[in-house]
């Protein structure tokens, strides 16, 4: 957890001075990795949000706009949650010439993956194209397995029910029961300065603190608020650039496709987290909540120290009055308890 702060502070560091350009690139493969962008970006893109965040934090003015538009991809529209329609952003060309006009640069590496993989996975008769139905469908699994291993699990039902729902309206049929459970619970207005100047503040009360219950709790509270920092800003550009992968599926015809991917998520069991996922995720929503560690350990602290004390001043006027005779047969003071 301590080197975890360290990449960020690092990152941070970034926006003020001159960065190593192999070093950034090992902080963001870190990120990128515990929050499993590597196979996250083949169902909804390149997220970079990692890449633009100290150039994010160099802008002052940037400073009053909520990660969903401070967070945006250059060139897009504020984050707000996006429909699933017909959006003008792609030139109508069909085919290749259609695939070379794509308008998001983010978008590149996922259309030509996606396409050709709806294309494989929609056929009617699969044993037709055996073997390259059988490889696109342990890719996703595994794919869906490993996505699940990450901090990014939230997000699998969201690219699930997406997916089945797209392929519902294109078939007119009503979208119901779990496929209507397609929003992402992420904070659209978090204000991304704040929160790393928050951040800091905390690490500044950590570099004072001595008690090491203390020292564990600020690590958390600091942890926490750092995942959940970077959890907002990956959700706000999933949110802009799934519905236009989507799309584009759909407006090439291959829908089916979606449908596929959807039964095969559905029928692929997540993996259970291990320790450290577990802890991390725990956290986070922890951060997400408002809960600070440090808090709750000061307080315990305070309430130890006033049932101490107060059995202590009950202590001193025993002894002062002295003892009765018949003292032993009495019930105990219920201050005593």
């Amino acid at each position: 957890m301590y080197s975890f702060r360290e990449y960020f502070y690092t990152l941070m560091d970034m926006c003020h001075k001159p960065a190593n350009a192999q070093k950034k690139s090992g902080i963001i493969e870190c990120f990128s990795n515990f929050f499993g962008l590597k196979y996250l970006r083949n169902y909804v893109g390149a997220i970079t949000f990692f890449e633009r965040l100290p150039s994010i934090m160099e802008n002052d003015s940037l400073g009053h706009v909520s990660v969903g538009t401070a967070g945006a991809l250059e060139g897009g529209s504020p984050a707000c949650q996006p429909r699933l329609s017909h959006a003008n952003w792609m030139t109508p060309f069909k085919g290749k010439k259609r695939l070379n006009a794509i308008q998001d640069p983010h978008l590149e590496v996922v259309l030509h993956l996606l396409h050709r993989r709806c294309q494989t996975l929609s056929v009617t008769e699969p044993e037709d194209v055996q073997h390259c139905y059988a490889n696109e469908l342990q890719k996703v699994v595994q794919e869906f397995k490993s996505i699940s291993g990450t901090l990014s699990v939230g997000l699998l039902n969201h690219i699930k029910n997406t997916f089945g729902s797209a392929y519902c309206e294109h078939q007119g049929i009503p979208v119901t029961g779990r496929l209507r459970e397609s929003c992402i619970d992420y904070d659209r207005h978090l204000d991304t300065l704040s929160k790393v100047q928050e951040i800091e503040m905390l690490q500044v009360k950590l570099d004072a603190v001595r008690n090491e219950e203390e020292q564990w709790a600020l690590e958390e509270d600091i942890t926490g608020r750092i995942l959940w920092l970077c959890w907002c800003g990956i959700c706000a550009e999933v949110n802009q650039l799934l519905p236009k992968a989507v799309d584009y599926i759909r407006r090439e015809g291959i829908v089916e496709g979606l449908r596929a991917i959807h039964r095969i998520m559905a029928q692929t069991g997540h993996v259970d987290p291990n320790d450290d996922q577990a802890h991390l995720l725990r956290i986070m929503f922890d951060a997400r909540a408002g809960i600070s560690k440090h808090e709750l350990v000061l307080a315990a602290h305070a309430a130890d120290q006033a049932k101490w004390s107060g059995a202590a001043r009950v202590a001193t006027t025993t002894n002062n009055q002295g003892t009765t005779p018949c003292a032993s047969s009495q019930n105990p003071s219920t201050s005593m308890v």
